[in-house]
């Protein structure tokens, strides 16, 4: 389907979810499964740090189907958990089951000039399966024997990018993690919940003493984001630890709060960051990716370190599985 199709049927399913009461939801068709993906890279320097906005542009086109359909299965799930209208589960999960047997995001990754259609496909997966796992007390016995082998062979897809030894495992690894435990904890796999043990356990023993990450310190101007950028799947995969009985703050003596502070104190004042970058930092202030803290904020030893990141929110990222604010307050999974 091409990308003006899809723009049509985003239209008609939010006109749709919007008009009809809660009472009376009638669930759209889900749009075709994208089997393959094409992404393109749209940063100019070799430090990740300087965008080519004509290029951002054309490649948020050619990711549009993906976009569009991860952000109205979420958007469906937080409906659910705010009014908990079974017809929009079900929806969500139908949507679910239609890609699954559609094989989507198990075709040709297309190269145009770096990995991002595989960035592409992790970021999907992940708030795929976060949305699963959210809703994974909702699911018929088909809709979990359609929608969790699928989710586990994207999982391992995800996975198979990294046995290449000349992909950096920095914040791209993490995100990884997200979507392998994510499918791991709604589906009780046991190998890829140790997979995912393994990502988080690299992405913490990469924290140095000072709370940073240097290959994150390395994005010049950005430096600052990608920190933020890193720690967000970070604490996401702690918090999916949780609901499995699992404790994985405490890891390495909860070296994961290091990073935590360095990212709050340089919302407040980036000039340690712009000191050790090199540059000044172009973002300072908690966006959509700083959904993290209304978790972590509940976690920390020192919570009102945190309120002004905290104040940014609410925090709805769709690669995240949604609205991070109202998770941290319900819950991840969303009890029948």
């Amino acid at each position: 389907m091409i990308a003006s199709q899809w723009v049509r049927v985003a239209m008609s399913f939010s006109i749709a979810f919007a008009a009809v009461p809660a009472a009376a939801f009638d669930c759209p068709a889900a749009p075709p499964a994208v089997r393959d993906i094409k992404a393109q890279g749209y940063y100019e320097d070799k430090a990740g740090s300087i965008v080519d906005e004509q290029k951002k542009r054309e490649n948020e086109e050619m990711t549009r189907p993906l976009n569009d359909f991860l952000r109205q299965v979420t958007n469906m799930t937080d409906s659910f958990a705010a009014e908990r209208d079974e017809a929009v589960a079900r929806c969500a999960l139908d949507w679910m089951a239609g890609w699954a047997q559609g094989g989507a995001l198990l075709g040709k990754m297309v190269r145009v000039n770096n990995d991002q259609s595989y960035y592409m496909r992790k970021w999907t997966h992940g708030g795929l399966a976060i949305t699963y796992l959210r809703l994974s007390e909702h699911a018929t016995p088909e809709q979990r024997a359609q929608i969790e082998p699928w989710l586990k062979r994207v999982a391992l897809a995800d996975l198979a990018f990294f046995d290449d030894p000349k992909k950096s495992r920095n914040n791209h690894y993490y995100w990884t993690g997200v979507g392998v435990m994510a499918t791991a904890v709604a589906t009780g796999d046991k190998g890829l919940l140790r997979a995912a043990a393994d990502i988080y356990q690299a992405g913490v023993n990469d924290i140095q003493d000072d709370g940073s990450l240097p290959m994150e310190m390395r994005r010049a101007q950005k430096a600052l984001h990608y920190h933020n950028f890193a720690l967000d799947p970070l604490v996401i995969m702690a918090e999916m630890a949780r609901v499995n009985g699992m404790d994985w703050y405490a890891y390495q003596e909860h070296r994961i709060d290091r990073l935590a502070d360095r990212v709050a104190d340089g919302f407040r004042d980036s000039a340690w960051f712009t000191q050790q970058a090199g540059v000044a930092q172009e973002e300072k202030k908690p966006g959509v990716d700083s959904g993290w803290v209304e978790f972590y904020r509940l976690r920390a030893p020192h919570p009102e370190r945190f309120d002004d990141v905290h104040k940014a929110g609410p925090f709805v990222d769709s690669r995240a599985g949604g609205n991070m604010t109202a998770m941290a307050q319900q819950g991840i999974v969303l009890p029948r």
